[in-house]
């Protein structure tokens, strides 16, 4: 890059214009002398600075900064001419003329300083002619230059300016700063106005200046902002309808009885737009058919004319089959409009507006206006958007009033399966209490019976017994889970501070001989917590877990358990991982149901076990789970609060 500086400073440095040159990022690298003796720096340096830096110092226009951006994003040459007697750190009066272009690797920016005689000069001549800003000079207020962009603007030649005033040509509201143009001096001013042309308006924006030696004499540069304008107007219309989307909804949200909804939002929505009448159909889905619910500013002969509308009837019923809105500039002379009461309410300006929801029609809304009124396309989709909003308020009123219908109801058949679930605990728990008394005493005397007599019966006789005692055991078995199970439910639960380890232990200790029946070895977390819980429940929990691990042991190999605990966000979280036959992944989420096995021949069970333990846990306010795979072994998870 060096080599290459040092080649634009032979060919620029003595130049009759100011040359520029620019790194990638905007930095100067390098300038001219004519180009540094323009701008009063003084001290300051020019070499090294950010061009825009330098650009936001020394010139009011920011459109020179914004030609630099795009050529250095884009490689595009630019040639922009900015004035500078807004500028006054710029030594050349009046106007620069700026090329743009990319070399090699640098950036050149060539100026060309244009006098208070450019007009005259032909060599600057043609930078005004193909300037796309506007350029006026004026005398006291009368036009006497313009160069093509401005004749372009106003749509007439040139002939038909010069010699004119320019207050011909812009719109009253804008006139008043340009009046001290008829001064002999004037101060520099900016100033936005708009231009009347036969096909449109534009709106221009730009500063006016006294030209120094030419007393009377005025120049203004001025730029189409049309669509800048066009803009923010939008911007204002769009802040302004979310104001009113806002107000609306404060007042759907304001009750939630249906009339008042209704009566209250329609009566804003009048405000709002500046009309007199209104009223709303909502859709009766049953017999498809609109009525009106609420109206205002009509008489009551008028609304019963129109109280009722089959889908497609008039234009509410156009609206609330294709879901579009139907506005009418005069609504007593339109054809679409049936109603006869209607018309004769000299109604002009109308709109009809589809009342829905995401998912279904609600209604429509009608609105009108006994004077002139136009509704504009920013009307319209303000009043879609209030549709959509009062459509999806309105079917949530409609439903809440559903459910309060039947909430009655409801409640009773709660209350009614409450009871049936008290009367069907009740009843397993009197069940399992009255069977197991003769239970034990059918198992005792079978036990006795084998004692005393055993050895005089014969094998068929003592095949009998042992199937008597063997179903006892198992009913036995059976009845106790069922009584477990009621009293897991029914007991209070009583919190207190114990470590688990000690429940663990206890509960190993009760399963010693069935442990070393399997071979088991047995491995505990070092972590296990002191907690605050119900210990009778947590002793049930590990008791199944650990007694339903040593049953479902692997045949093949020593059972191994593993006792662990982790730590998640608020919940204390217990698991019994085994290496025995695992579950089949069909079963997993059924294993905690009443009764359900997922193996009935490989060990003796009741299916009541886990419902225990899941029954147990979701009374402390936790949760069960399990993972599994055939073959593999099974954990099984449960968690409880840490209070």
């Amino acid at each position: 890059m060096h080599k290459l500086i040092g080649q634009l400073q032979h060919v620029f440095e003595n130049a009759p214009f100011g040359a520029c040159v620019l790194d990638i990022d905007g930095a100067i690298v390098y300038v001219n002398r004519s180009f540094a003796s323009t701008i009063a720096t003084g001290d300051i340096p020019i070499t090294g600075k950010s061009a825009y830096d330098l650009i936001h110092e020394f010139l009011q226009d920011e459109g020179l900064a914004l030609s630099i951006r795009r050529l250095l994003k884009t490689n595009e040459p630019f040639s922009l001419m900015i004035e500078t007697l807004s500028s006054p750190k710029i030594k050349t009066p009046e106007f620069m003329n700026f090329f743009g272009y990319r070399l090699d690797t640098v950036y050149i920016l060539i100026a060309d300083f244009v006098s208070g005689s450019f007009v005259h000069q032909s060599r600057y001549k043609k930078l005004i002619q193909d300037a796309p800003d506007a350029i006026l000079i004026m005398k006291k207020g009368v036009i006497i230059f313009c160069n093509p962009a401005f004749s372009e603007i106003v749509q007439k030649p040139p002939e038909k300016i010069l010699g004119k005033e320019i207050y011909e040509f812009i719109d009253e509201k804008g006139m008043g700063p340009l009046l001290t143009l008829k001064q002999g001096r004037i101060k520099g001013f900016s100033s936005r106005i708009s231009i009347r042309t036969e096909t449109d308006e534009v709106v221009l924006e730009g500063k006016f200046h006294s030209i120094e030696d030419r007393p009377g004499t005025s120049i203004a540069m001025l730029r189409d902002v049309t669509e800048k304008v066009a803009l923010e107007k939008r911007l204002i219309r769009q802040n302004q309808d979310l104001s009113v989307i806002n107000l609306i909804s404060e007042t759907l949200s304001s009750s939630i009885h249906l009339e008042e909804i209704l009566q209250n939002t329609l009566v804003k929505v009048l405000q709002i737009m500046n009309v007199e009448a209104g009223w709303i159909y909502l859709l009766d889905e049953t017999t498809q058919t609109l009525k009106c619910a609420y109206s205002y500013g009509l008489p009551d002969y008028v609304v019963q004319s129109i109280k009722r509308l089959a889908l497609g009837e008039g234009i509410a019923g156009r609206v609330a089959v294709n879901g579009e809105p139907i506005i009418l500039e005069n609504a007593s002379e339109d054809p679409r409009v049936k109603s006869l009461a209607i018309k004769q309410q000299g109604i002009q300006s109308f709109a009809s507006i589809p009342l829905k929801s995401r998912t279904r029609m609600i209604g429509a809304m009608n609105i009108g206006s006994f004077g002139q009124r136009i509704i504009s396309p920013d009307d319209k989709r303000l009043l879609m958007n209030i549709g959509l909003h009062m459509g999806a308020v309105i079917e949530n009123v409609l439903l809440f009033k559903e459910i309060t219908n039947t909430s009655e109801e409801l409640m009773k058949a709660l209350n009614i399966i409450e009871q049936r679930n008290d009367e069907l605990r009740n009843l397993v728990y009197t069940v399992s209490h009255d069977l197991k008394n003769p239970i034990i005493a059918i198992n005792g005397f079978a036990r006795r019976l084998i004692k005393d007599v055993g050895s005089k019966l014969s094998s068929k006789e003592m095949d009998y017994i042992n199937a008597i005692t063997e179903s006892g055991i198992h009913m036995e078995k059976f009845v106790t889970n069922l009584l477990t199970l009621s009293t897991v439910e029914q007991l209070k639960i009583e919190k207190e501070q114990f470590a688990a380890r000690e429940v663990v232990d206890d509960v190993l200790r009760e399963l010693v001989q069935q442990l070393e029946e399997k071979n088991g070895k047995i491995k505990i977390d070092d972590n296990l917590p002191v907690i605050f819980a119900d210990r009778i429940r947590i002793t049930q929990v590990f008791s199944n877990f650990i007694s339903n691990a040593i049953k479902y042991a692997h045949p093949d190999r020593d059972l191994e358990l593993y006792i662990g605990y982790e730590r998640e966000n608020k919940v204390h979280v217990f698991f019994v991982k085994d290496n025995g036959i695992g579950i089949p992944a069909e079963h997993v989420r059924s294993v905690f149901d009443m009764f359900y096995r997922a193996y009935e021949d490989v060990a003796d069970g009741t299916g009541i076990g886990l419902s225990i333990a899941k029954k147990a846990v979701n009374m402390m306010g936790g949760d069960v789970w399990l993972e599994s795979q055939k073959g593999i072994g099974s954990v099984f998870y449960f968690s409880i609060p840490i209070i």
